[in-house]
């Protein structure tokens, strides 16, 4: 009987959704004493484990914010390498607005997201991170508007490993439906939206909203940094129990890394097909060389942006300064990784 190792992805860019999606997993682990499976499988009882990480042998890449709450909660896990790929962090207001730039925004009401539901509101961090380096970028600070809350009731846990990439056609509403309403209503006077879900939100909203501005387009990889570099988590059990598990797994994301490396135009259609969005979404969504960009790692310039975004966390209340990366990551396992599959160490 094989050896389940779960696995769970955020719908951005990885190496683990284009190793999915295309069955590298299946192709690594047949015949062995290991197969990979979704969390999906297990159905919604089991699908915060995404955000909690309570699952035993699990592999999670994703968004940073869940994973440092997990830790800060106990969760025993371990972190075995990250990816940075830059990404669009889009600001929005009504066409109607009379806001043309962000210097208009002084005095406005600057919307902040709140999901009751969520254990970890991770996109309000997303959205008070993302104005917190927009307002730097622009010589502002928060002083100059006004932070207010809005509150979302929605099923988040809805479109964890949302299986667009099983040829489903979409039916769920953008991920930031709830931020546009509240836009539209008056509620805030701007939201914000990432990534290739922004693309999407913006054709369903067409006429009804205008960008105002793109954190992308900023030279600091530190204002960019939103929940982002994402770290690849793993159980702790895993580590000392299966650690062959871990390596191939690994292997897996490198090979699946270097597809997307040699294969942009491919890459982005597996992306798209895994996010729900269309291919241009992808080559709008990320930097130009988003293909080149998933290695897992450990470079000294990734976990730099990772301590600074750790330390916005600790600076806004949101993380206690007692969670480092210190005992948490361990790249001995990419390392290994990265030998077996005669590719240079990406750190």
């Amino acid at each position: 009987m094989a050896h389940t190792l779960w696995y769970s992805r955020c719908p951005v860019a990885t190496a683990s959704g284009i190793a999915y999606q295309r069955k590298m997993f299946d192709e690594e682990f047949q015949g062995s004493e290991f197969e990979v499976r979704n969390i999906k499988e297990l159905g919604r009882q089991q699908a915060s484990t995404h955000f909690t990480h309570v699952l035993k042998d699990s592999f999670r890449e994703g968004g940073f914010i869940p994973p440092l709450w997990a830790r800060q909660n106990g969760a025993d896990t371990v972190v075995v390498g990250f990816t940075f790929v830059a990404e669009t962090l889009r600001f929005y207001v009504r066409p109607d607005s009379g806001i043309k730039s962000f210097a208009d925004l002084k005095g406005k009401k600057i919307g902040l997201p709140v999901r009751p539901q969520l254990e970890i509101d991770f996109m309000h961090v997303n959205a008070h991170k993302a104005f917190w380096g927009a307002l730097k970028e622009h010589g502002m600070s928060e002083e100059d508007v006004q932070l207010t809350d809005f509150e979302i009731d929605e099923d988040v846990l809805a479109t964890v490993n949302a299986d667009y990439g099983q040829g489903e056609k979409r039916v769920v509403p953008p991920l930031y439906a709830g931020e546009i309403e509240a836009l539209l209503r008056g509620e805030v006077d701007v939201v914000f939206a990432k990534n290739a879900e922004a693309l999407y939100t913006e054709r369903c909203y067409e006429g009804r909203i205008q960008m105002l501005y793109d954190l992308m387009t900023s030279e600091r990889d530190e204002y960019k940094s939103n929940a982002n570099p994402r770290p690849i988590t793993v159980s702790g059990n895993t580590i000392t129990e299966n650690p062959e598990g871990v390596i191939r797994y690994l292997q897996v994301l490198v090979r699946a890394s270097a597809f997307a490396a040699d294969n942009r135009q491919q890459a982005a259609e597996v992306m798209a097909t895994e996010l729900g969005v269309e291919t241009d979404d992808i080559f709008k969504a990320y930097q130009a060389d988003f293909n080149e960009h998933l290695w897992p790692t450990f470079d000294e310039h990734v976990l730099g942006l990772a301590r600074s975004f750790m330390g916005f966390m600790v600076d806004k209340g949101y993380l206690s300064d007692k969670v480092t990366l210190d005992g948490w990551i361990n790249p001995e396992f990419l390392r290994e990784a990265y030998r077996r599959e005669q590719i240079p160490y990406a750190a």
